[in-house]
């Protein structure tokens, strides 16, 4: 075998190990992380009825986000976690999404699988992402290949396949229903896209198929948007549970837009704030494991509070590459490339929150798609096949997963064995859950049927889904057929429990 050859077959040893080894530890360990059991499980444990209404009531507040958020990616969690009976498979939703955007980028731009798999995790957001519940990570996937679809759309000269259109509908439509935050970003790009769909049909005048492509945008588009039209329709505003004013209309909901920044950057301009983000300025250091996490979390006093994960010398590596296959590629698709990335730039720099990176994974994962892009194009024209640039490439990417590996001490490649049991037997606590099993047992004849069943109150938060009934059988009861035996009342404090009794 030659050298070029067997280098190439030990990054792709690597990359298969890698992705293996994060696949088992999506399986293995439950995500610990706050939102996980805040809101995204205990919502997905609510669609599948795993966790039902009769045995665990949401606060007010986490009420109305249940009403109001996009809920795709809880779904499919609770899809999960609903056919394996394991929360842990829920993570499966995230780490599924990296290995389909590798897929995307190997039959539409015919990049390496292993330089897909090694750059992108990589990227430190993606890698502490691939195995959490969390939702950025696919909903930011599916923006992408929004924006890639939308950049191929004018890279390709003449009518627009159905093909792209499919692709870009379908993504929005994952996209959207997963984040409200990625609306604003994808309604922008399939504007575009359809302008550039439907005037080249009227220059033709192939009025069949631009009534064609009408009807189709009448059907998709209220698919796409159904929850922002949902929360429209049911809640007269889009963004619920968000307040907030637009254009002089007040637009009602129980929640204010969220905000939060390092004191120092408060009142920056966002770009500043993005700038800083990006760069990782004055976040933790790399001697520090936390440095890279999956929500970027530091105390609020903090100069890096929610900044960073994008690995700033991975980032300007990056940037680099892609002025440099700028100026030197005249090429159509590489000058399409280039515009749709200054947009990007624009549209995320001046974003709410632009400096929370997570909520704008698809600017990085656009940079770093357009770059393996670039990349396959000019190996398919080398005198080797590409194999000794795809090799550097990977090798480059390769030194990077390893350098977010070593300074997150392997915590998000590595599979731990700390799976839900652990997490119930951590978190609950044994004097609390027996104060409830006496209140429930003190009704031995109540009925859930009626909800004429024992309503406890705790203030246990993130963890309170965890002392639900459904997870501490009695011995006779199996998870399937066992009627709650006490219903828990979320509450952030005793003074929200609604006539529940409050324990401690």
């Amino acid at each position: 075998m030659k050298p070029a050859r067997a280098f190439a077959f030990v990054l792709a040893t690597a990359a298969v190990a890698l992705a293996a080894s994060i696949a088992l530890k999506a399986a293995l360990d439950v995500s610990p992380m706050w939102d996980v059991w805040y809101y995204h499980l205990p919502f997905a444990a609510r669609i599948f009825d795993i966790v039902p209404k009769e045995a665990y009531a949401f606060h007010a507040l986490n009420e109305a986000r249940y009403q109001g958020f996009p809920l795709l990616g809880e779904a499919l969690q609770g899809a999960l976690w609903y056919l394996f009976r394991r929360p842990e498979a829920a993570s499966f939703v995230a780490f599924a999404s990296v290995g389909f955007f590798v897929v995307y980028l190997k039959y539409v731009y015919r990049v390496s699988a292993v330089s897909s798999v090694l750059a992108l995790l990589a990227i430190p957001l993606v890698q502490t992402h691939a195995s959490s519940c969390y939702v950025d990570l696919p909903a930011n996937v599916a923006v992408a290949i929004v924006l890639l679809s939308l950049a191929e759309a004018f890279a390709t000269p003449g009518r627009v396949s159905w093909r792209i259109l499919a692709r870009a509908g379908v993504s929005a439509a994952v996209a959207a229903n997963m984040r409200l935050q990625l609306n604003p970003v994808v309604a922008i790009a399939l504007t575009v896209l359809g302008a550039r769909a439907f005037f080249p049909l009227l220059r033709a005048h192939a009025r069949r198929d631009g009534a064609r492509l009408l009807g189709v945008a009448v059907v998709a588009i209220p698919l796409i948007f159904a929850t922002p039209l949902k929360n429209l329709a049911v809640h007269r505003n889009p963004v619920y549970p968000m307040a907030m004013t637009l254009a002089g209309v007040t637009l009602p909901g129980p929640e204010q837009i969220y905000s939060d920044a390092p004191p120092y950057l408060a009142s920056a301009p966002r770009m500043q704030r993005f700038a800083y983000s990006v760069f990782e300025v004055g976040i933790r250091p790399m001697s520090d494991p936390r440095r890279w996490t999956v929500d970027q979390w530091m105390p609020s006093d903090a100069t890096g509070n929610r900044m960073g994960g994008f690995f700033g010398v991975y980032l300007v590596a990056h940037l680099a590459l892609f002025v440099a296959f700028s100026v030197r590629d005249r090429s159509r698709a590489q000058r399409v490339s280039a515009g749709l990335f200054l947009a990007a730039t624009l549209f995320v720099s001046n974003a709410p929150q632009s400096h929370e990176l997570r909520y704008y994974m698809f600017w990085m994962l656009v940079l770093v798609a357009s770059n393996l892009a670039s990349l396959a194009r000019r190996a398919r024209a080398a005198a080797d096949g590409g194999v000794g640039l795809e090799n550097a490439f990977a090798f480059a990417s390769l030194v990077a997963v390893g350098a977010v590996a070593f300074v997150t001490r392997g915590a998000y490649v590595l599979p731990s064995g700390y799976g839900f049991d652990e997490l119930v037997r951590d978190k609950v606590n044994g004097a609390t859950l027996a104060a409830i099993e006496r209140e429930g047992a003190a009704r031995p004849g109540s009925s859930p049927t009626t909800g004429d069943v024992p309503r406890v109150c705790l203030a246990k938060e993130p963890w309170t889904l965890l002392y639900a009934s459904p997870f501490h059988l009695r011995p006779e009861e199996s998870f399937a057929a066992s009627a709650p035996r006490y219903q828990v009342v979320e509450a952030e404090s005793a003074t929200q429990c609604e006539g529940a009794r409050f324990v401690p």
